[in-house]
Protein backbone atom coordinates (compact mmCIF):
# COMPACT_ATOMS: atom_id res chain seq x y z
CA UNK A 1 0.00 0.00 0.00
CA UNK A 2 1.53 3.44 -1.23
CA UNK A 3 0.58 6.63 1.33
CA UNK A 4 0.93 9.75 -0.19
CA UNK A 5 0.45 13.12 2.52
CA UNK A 6 -0.28 16.03 1.20
CA UNK A 7 1.15 18.99 4.16
CA UNK A 8 1.60 22.83 4.12
CA UNK A 9 5.18 24.08 4.61
CA UNK A 10 5.33 27.90 5.76
CA UNK A 11 6.83 29.83 3.45
CA UNK A 12 7.13 33.60 2.67
CA UNK A 13 7.41 33.56 -1.27
CA UNK A 14 3.77 34.37 -1.11
CA UNK A 15 2.86 37.99 -2.41
CA UNK A 16 -0.33 39.13 -0.78
CA UNK A 17 -2.49 41.11 -3.16
CA UNK A 18 -3.96 44.51 -1.89
CA UNK A 19 -7.44 43.81 -0.18
CA UNK A 20 -6.70 40.25 0.18
CA UNK A 21 -6.93 38.00 3.17
CA UNK A 22 -4.37 35.13 4.05
CA UNK A 23 -4.74 31.76 5.49
CA UNK A 24 -2.16 30.39 7.40
CA UNK A 25 -2.14 26.78 7.81
CA UNK A 26 -0.99 24.13 10.68
CA UNK A 27 2.60 22.78 9.73
CA UNK A 28 3.59 20.97 13.20
CA UNK A 29 1.23 18.39 12.99
CA UNK A 30 2.71 17.41 9.76
CA UNK A 31 5.86 17.25 10.86
CA UNK A 32 5.06 15.68 14.23
CA UNK A 33 3.38 12.47 12.23
CA UNK A 34 6.19 12.45 9.17
CA UNK A 35 8.55 11.75 12.20
CA UNK A 36 6.34 8.82 13.29
CA UNK A 37 5.90 7.42 10.11
CA UNK A 38 9.50 7.59 9.22
CA UNK A 39 10.35 6.52 13.03
CA UNK A 40 13.07 8.90 13.27
CA UNK A 41 16.13 8.78 15.83
CA UNK A 42 15.85 12.40 16.89
CA UNK A 43 11.97 12.45 16.68
CA UNK A 44 10.81 11.75 20.33
CA UNK A 45 12.38 13.74 23.26
CA UNK A 46 9.73 13.68 25.58
CA UNK A 47 11.39 11.03 27.81
CA UNK A 48 14.89 13.68 27.84
CA UNK A 49 17.80 11.93 29.70
CA UNK A 50 15.69 8.66 30.41
CA UNK A 51 15.40 8.46 26.67
CA UNK A 52 15.69 4.10 25.84
CA UNK A 53 14.67 4.37 22.41
CA UNK A 54 11.67 2.81 22.51
CA UNK A 55 10.66 3.02 19.40
CA UNK A 56 13.61 1.28 17.56
CA UNK A 57 11.99 -2.20 17.65
CA UNK A 58 9.04 -0.69 15.14
CA UNK A 59 8.98 -0.09 11.59
CA UNK A 60 6.68 -0.27 8.65
CA UNK A 61 5.05 -2.98 7.45
CA UNK A 62 6.86 -4.84 4.25
CA UNK A 63 4.96 -3.72 1.17
CA UNK A 64 4.10 -0.19 2.54
CA UNK A 65 5.31 3.01 0.91
CA UNK A 66 5.44 6.47 2.03
CA UNK A 67 5.16 7.67 -2.16
CA UNK A 68 5.84 11.12 -1.54
CA UNK A 69 5.51 14.21 0.89
CA UNK A 70 3.80 16.82 -1.32
CA UNK A 71 4.11 20.10 0.02
CA UNK A 72 1.36 23.63 -0.73
CA UNK A 73 2.44 26.89 0.74
CA UNK A 74 1.74 28.26 3.65
CA UNK A 75 0.25 31.06 3.68
CA UNK A 76 -2.42 31.00 0.93
CA UNK A 77 -5.21 33.45 0.16
CA UNK A 78 -8.31 32.49 1.51
CA UNK A 79 -10.41 32.65 -1.79
CA UNK A 80 -8.66 30.80 -4.77
CA UNK A 81 -9.84 32.24 -8.27
CA UNK A 82 -8.18 29.14 -10.09
CA UNK A 83 -7.37 26.24 -7.68
CA UNK A 84 -6.64 23.79 -10.26
CA UNK A 85 -3.71 25.97 -11.19
CA UNK A 86 -2.82 25.46 -7.50
CA UNK A 87 -2.50 21.53 -7.92
CA UNK A 88 0.81 20.51 -7.32
CA UNK A 89 2.37 18.76 -10.16
CA UNK A 90 4.62 15.79 -8.71
CA UNK A 91 1.56 14.19 -7.08
CA UNK A 92 2.68 10.50 -7.45
CA UNK A 93 0.92 7.32 -7.19
CA UNK A 94 -0.80 6.18 -4.36
CA UNK A 95 -3.70 4.50 -2.40
CA UNK A 96 -4.37 6.20 0.37
CA UNK A 97 -4.08 10.40 0.50
CA UNK A 98 -3.19 11.97 4.21
CA UNK A 99 -4.43 15.58 3.58
CA UNK A 100 -2.84 16.74 6.73
CA UNK A 101 -4.04 21.17 7.20
CA UNK A 102 -4.37 21.98 3.83
CA UNK A 103 -6.61 24.70 1.69
CA UNK A 104 -9.71 22.89 1.17
CA UNK A 105 -10.32 24.49 -2.32
CA UNK A 106 -6.84 22.93 -3.52
CA UNK A 107 -7.79 19.33 -1.71
CA UNK A 108 -10.93 19.43 -3.10
CA UNK A 109 -9.21 19.98 -6.79
CA UNK A 110 -7.19 17.31 -6.24
CA UNK A 111 -9.70 14.71 -5.16
CA UNK A 112 -11.67 15.27 -8.58
CA UNK A 113 -8.09 13.85 -10.03
CA UNK A 114 -8.05 11.25 -8.20
CA UNK A 115 -8.28 8.71 -10.91
CA UNK A 116 -5.08 9.56 -12.37
CA UNK A 117 -3.02 8.78 -9.16
CA UNK A 118 -4.88 5.56 -8.00
CA UNK A 119 -6.22 6.96 -5.39
CA UNK A 120 -8.83 4.31 -3.23
CA UNK A 121 -8.62 6.24 -0.01
CA UNK A 122 -8.93 9.49 1.74
CA UNK A 123 -7.83 10.60 5.70
CA UNK A 124 -8.20 14.47 6.45
CA UNK A 125 -7.25 14.75 10.40
CA UNK A 126 -9.05 17.26 12.44
CA UNK A 127 -6.73 18.23 15.28
CA UNK A 128 -8.47 21.59 15.24
CA UNK A 129 -12.37 21.92 13.68
CA UNK A 130 -11.66 24.81 11.66
CA UNK A 131 -8.90 22.78 9.84
CA UNK A 132 -11.41 22.49 6.61
CA UNK A 133 -15.49 23.68 6.45
CA UNK A 134 -18.09 21.74 6.71
CA UNK A 135 -19.17 22.94 3.24
CA UNK A 136 -15.32 21.23 2.00
CA UNK A 137 -16.71 18.21 3.91
CA UNK A 138 -19.74 17.98 2.36
CA UNK A 139 -18.28 18.23 -1.14
CA UNK A 140 -15.24 15.95 -0.67
CA UNK A 141 -17.44 13.31 0.44
CA UNK A 142 -20.02 13.77 -2.89
CA UNK A 143 -17.17 14.10 -5.25
CA UNK A 144 -15.38 10.92 -3.12
CA UNK A 145 -18.51 8.57 -3.17
CA UNK A 146 -19.05 9.38 -6.79
CA UNK A 147 -15.42 8.12 -7.25
CA UNK A 148 -15.62 4.96 -5.16
CA UNK A 149 -12.93 6.32 -2.87
CA UNK A 150 -13.24 5.82 0.99
CA UNK A 151 -12.84 9.24 2.70
CA UNK A 152 -13.07 10.01 6.33
CA UNK A 153 -12.43 13.12 9.18
CA UNK A 154 -10.97 12.12 11.82
CA UNK A 155 -11.61 14.17 14.91
CA UNK A 156 -8.51 14.17 16.29
CA UNK A 157 -6.92 11.52 14.22
CA UNK A 158 -6.64 9.60 17.13
CA UNK A 159 -10.43 8.81 17.06
CA UNK A 160 -9.93 7.41 13.54
CA UNK A 161 -10.96 3.26 13.60
CA UNK A 162 -12.37 2.73 10.70
CA UNK A 163 -14.04 -0.99 9.86
CA UNK A 164 -10.82 -3.36 9.49
CA UNK A 165 -12.33 -4.88 6.15
CA UNK A 166 -12.01 -1.42 4.49
CA UNK A 167 -9.02 0.46 2.79
CA UNK A 168 -9.15 2.79 5.70
CA UNK A 169 -8.76 -0.21 7.77
CA UNK A 170 -6.01 -1.84 6.14
CA UNK A 171 -3.94 1.67 5.90
CA UNK A 172 -4.56 1.69 9.93
CA UNK A 173 -3.33 -1.45 10.51
CA UNK A 174 -0.22 -1.21 7.86
CA UNK A 175 0.53 2.33 8.79
CA UNK A 176 -0.25 1.79 12.63
CA UNK A 177 -1.71 5.14 12.74
CA UNK A 178 -5.04 5.86 14.67
CA UNK A 179 -7.20 5.37 17.18
CA UNK A 180 -4.51 3.45 20.06
CA UNK A 181 -4.38 0.07 20.41
CA UNK A 182 -1.63 -1.31 22.24
CA UNK A 183 -1.32 -4.80 23.82
CA UNK A 184 -0.80 -5.46 27.28
CA UNK A 185 0.65 -8.31 28.76
CA UNK A 186 0.47 -8.80 32.71
CA UNK A 187 1.55 -10.87 35.77
CA UNK A 188 0.16 -10.72 39.35
CA UNK A 189 -1.34 -7.39 38.26
CA UNK A 190 2.09 -5.92 37.02
CA UNK A 191 2.26 -4.69 33.23
CA UNK A 192 5.71 -6.80 32.06
CA UNK A 193 4.95 -5.66 28.07
CA UNK A 194 3.11 -2.88 26.33
CA UNK A 195 3.18 -3.55 22.54
CA UNK A 196 2.27 -1.00 20.33
CA UNK A 197 0.20 -2.46 16.85
CA UNK A 198 -1.25 1.20 16.31
CA UNK A 199 -0.27 5.04 17.76
CA UNK A 200 -1.61 8.13 18.19
CA UNK A 201 -0.43 9.64 14.18
CA UNK A 202 1.84 12.15 15.70
CA UNK A 203 3.64 9.35 17.86
CA UNK A 204 2.33 9.87 21.39
CA UNK A 205 1.26 6.38 22.20
CA UNK A 206 4.74 4.72 21.95
CA UNK A 207 5.75 7.10 25.02
CA UNK A 208 2.90 5.87 26.83
CA UNK A 209 3.26 2.88 26.24
CA UNK A 210 7.03 3.10 27.18
CA UNK A 211 6.10 4.10 30.87
CA UNK A 212 3.14 1.76 31.07
CA UNK A 213 5.89 -1.54 31.88
CA UNK A 214 6.99 -1.96 35.09
CA UNK A 215 3.51 0.07 36.63
CA UNK A 216 0.68 -1.98 38.47
CA UNK A 217 -2.46 -2.48 37.59
CA UNK A 218 -3.55 -2.06 41.19
CA UNK A 219 -1.71 1.71 40.93
CA UNK A 220 -3.62 5.14 39.77
CA UNK A 221 -1.75 4.49 36.37
CA UNK A 222 -4.58 6.71 33.99
CA UNK A 223 -3.65 9.88 35.53
CA UNK A 224 -0.16 9.05 37.04
CA UNK A 225 1.59 7.30 33.61
CA UNK A 226 -1.07 7.57 30.39
CA UNK A 227 -2.85 11.21 31.23
CA UNK A 228 0.96 12.49 32.60
CA UNK A 229 2.74 11.50 29.30
CA UNK A 230 0.79 12.20 27.02
CA UNK A 231 0.22 15.79 28.63
CA UNK A 232 3.85 15.86 28.38
CA UNK A 233 4.62 14.60 25.58
CA UNK A 234 2.78 16.74 24.27
CA UNK A 235 -0.42 16.97 22.42
CA UNK A 236 -1.33 19.52 20.62
CA UNK A 237 -5.11 18.84 20.12
CA UNK A 238 -7.33 21.64 20.21
CA UNK A 239 -8.72 22.79 23.43
CA UNK A 240 -12.10 24.47 21.52
CA UNK A 241 -15.32 23.02 22.63
CA UNK A 242 -16.99 21.05 19.87
CA UNK A 243 -20.58 20.38 19.20
CA UNK A 244 -19.69 17.56 16.63
CA UNK A 245 -18.06 15.87 19.87
CA UNK A 246 -20.99 16.66 22.08
CA UNK A 247 -19.75 19.38 23.56
CA UNK A 248 -16.12 17.77 24.04
CA UNK A 249 -12.83 18.78 23.20
CA UNK A 250 -10.51 17.12 20.86
CA UNK A 251 -7.84 17.31 23.20
CA UNK A 252 -10.61 15.06 25.58
CA UNK A 253 -11.24 12.82 23.10
CA UNK A 254 -7.38 12.05 22.37
CA UNK A 255 -6.86 11.58 26.44
CA UNK A 256 -9.65 9.08 26.42
CA UNK A 257 -8.60 7.22 23.36
CA UNK A 258 -5.22 6.85 25.25
CA UNK A 259 -6.89 5.49 28.54
CA UNK A 260 -8.65 3.36 26.56
CA UNK A 261 -5.60 1.26 26.59
CA UNK A 262 -6.68 -0.05 29.75
CA UNK A 263 -9.99 -1.24 29.20
CA UNK A 264 -9.67 -4.84 28.54
CA UNK A 265 -7.86 -4.65 32.59
CA UNK A 266 -10.01 -2.08 34.21
CA UNK A 267 -13.33 -2.13 34.49
CA UNK A 268 -13.57 1.86 35.27
CA UNK A 269 -11.19 3.98 33.45
CA UNK A 270 -10.70 7.65 34.95
CA UNK A 271 -12.36 9.92 32.69
CA UNK A 272 -10.10 13.17 33.28
CA UNK A 273 -11.57 16.51 31.74
CA UNK A 274 -8.04 18.08 30.62
CA UNK A 275 -10.39 21.27 31.26
CA UNK A 276 -11.10 23.15 34.94
CA UNK A 277 -12.90 26.03 36.30
CA UNK A 278 -10.79 29.40 36.87
CA UNK A 279 -11.49 31.82 39.18
CA UNK A 280 -13.08 34.40 36.49
CA UNK A 281 -15.60 31.16 35.50
CA UNK A 282 -14.36 30.54 32.60
CA UNK A 283 -12.63 26.69 31.14
CA UNK A 284 -8.98 26.92 31.26
CA UNK A 285 -6.38 23.97 30.70
CA UNK A 286 -5.61 21.64 33.79
CA UNK A 287 -2.31 23.06 35.22
CA UNK A 288 0.56 21.12 34.20
CA UNK A 289 2.40 19.61 37.61
CA UNK A 290 5.83 21.53 38.16
CA UNK A 291 7.77 18.23 37.29
CA UNK A 292 6.36 18.00 34.10
CA UNK A 293 7.01 21.80 33.33
CA UNK A 294 10.62 21.29 34.57
CA UNK A 295 10.87 18.46 32.00
CA UNK A 296 9.10 20.10 28.99
CA UNK A 297 11.88 22.68 29.49
CA UNK A 298 14.91 20.64 29.40
CA UNK A 299 13.58 19.05 26.33
CA UNK A 300 12.83 22.50 24.49
CA UNK A 301 16.50 23.38 25.52
CA UNK A 302 17.86 20.25 23.92
CA UNK A 303 16.03 20.72 21.04
CA UNK A 304 16.68 24.64 20.59
CA UNK A 305 20.45 23.55 21.05
CA UNK A 306 20.08 20.57 18.20
CA UNK A 307 18.61 23.07 16.34
CA UNK A 308 21.28 25.66 16.36
CA UNK A 309 24.10 23.02 16.10
CA UNK A 310 23.11 22.58 12.54
CA UNK A 311 21.79 26.06 11.47
CA UNK A 312 24.15 28.12 12.90
CA UNK A 313 21.16 30.82 14.01
CA UNK A 314 17.82 31.11 13.12
CA UNK A 315 15.05 33.34 13.83
CA UNK A 316 12.52 32.76 16.50
CA UNK A 317 9.54 32.79 14.56
CA UNK A 318 11.17 29.70 12.33
CA UNK A 319 12.22 27.99 15.48
CA UNK A 320 8.55 28.24 16.61
CA UNK A 321 7.45 26.21 13.85
CA UNK A 322 10.40 23.90 13.73
CA UNK A 323 9.85 22.47 17.36
CA UNK A 324 7.25 20.58 19.10
CA UNK A 325 6.57 22.96 22.48
CA UNK A 326 4.16 25.46 23.16
CA UNK A 327 5.16 28.81 23.09
CA UNK A 328 5.22 29.47 27.18
CA UNK A 329 7.82 26.33 27.47
CA UNK A 330 9.69 27.58 24.16
CA UNK A 331 9.93 31.10 25.66
CA UNK A 332 11.41 29.91 29.36
CA UNK A 333 14.13 27.54 27.44
CA UNK A 334 15.42 30.35 25.91
CA UNK A 335 15.66 32.60 28.67
CA UNK A 336 17.29 29.75 30.62
CA UNK A 337 19.66 29.21 27.70
CA UNK A 338 20.53 33.07 27.67
CA UNK A 339 20.86 32.84 31.44
CA UNK A 340 23.25 30.37 30.72
CA UNK A 341 25.75 31.79 27.88
CA UNK A 342 24.59 28.96 25.88
CA UNK A 343 22.88 31.30 23.18
CA UNK A 344 22.43 34.77 22.20
CA UNK A 345 20.17 37.01 20.80
CA UNK A 346 20.04 39.60 18.21
CA UNK A 347 16.78 41.54 18.10
CA UNK A 348 14.50 38.27 16.71
CA UNK A 349 17.34 35.98 15.74
CA UNK A 350 18.77 33.55 18.22
CA UNK A 351 22.31 32.08 17.48
CA UNK A 352 25.14 30.44 19.58
CA UNK A 353 28.18 32.33 21.11
CA UNK A 354 30.42 32.98 19.24
CA UNK A 355 28.81 31.54 15.85
CA UNK A 356 27.16 32.88 12.90
CA UNK A 357 24.63 31.51 10.56
CA UNK A 358 22.57 32.70 7.52
CA UNK A 359 21.22 35.52 9.23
Amino acid sequence: MKLAILRSVRSDKVAKQPDEYLDTFDTLFADRVIGNLLNRVDFCTACGSECIRCRKVYGMEPGTELAGIVSLPSPMPHLLERPVEHVPPDIPEHDVLLAIAVHEQVLLEILKQAPSFGLRAVVVPLETPDWISESARAQAHIICEDLGIEIAFPKPFCSFRPPANSVLGEFRRLFHIGMPDVSLEVRDRTITSAKVSVSAACGATYCVARWLEGRSLSENIELEVISRWWHSYPCTASMERDPELGGETPLHVAGQAHLGILSPWKSHVVDEDPLVLSPLGTMVQRPIPPEENRRNIEGAMRAVLATLETRGSISLEDLRGSVAFSPAILNMALLTLKHQGLTRTDGMVISRPGKSGPY
